[in-house]
């Protein structure tokens, strides 16, 4: 009698599906979320939430170092923000509208 082994298909994680250079990827949308976090609020807290999934790919110091700025521009984000919508809000009564 003949068995067959049948081996499990694992499914794919999210560390094995990033590419081997994930921390300088992480690295540089750092950069990239810090300026644009200044610039479009909103583009910078999604470009730091994608450079943070990059960070957990590998664990490397520029997959730190890219944790570190994603972070900072998270906040910064947040923040920026937040104070454009208070600025709107306070700016529209002025104005009357």
């Amino acid at each position: 009698m003949v068995t067959k082994k049948v081996s499990k298909k694992s499914e794919p994680s999210v560390k094995s599906s990033l590419p081997s250079n994930s921390g300088l990827i992480s690295y540089i949308l750092g950069i990239v979320a810090i300026v644009e976090a200044f610039v479009s609020p909103f583009a910078g807290i999604v470009l730091s939430i994608i450079g943070l999934v990059f960070s957990r790919g590998e664990n490397s110091e520029l997959s730190q170092r890219g944790k570190r700025l994603n972070t900072v521009a998270l906040i910064i984000g947040i923040i920026i923000l937040i104070l454009t919508i208070i600025l709107a809000y306070s700016s529209s009564s002025l104005f009357g509208a």
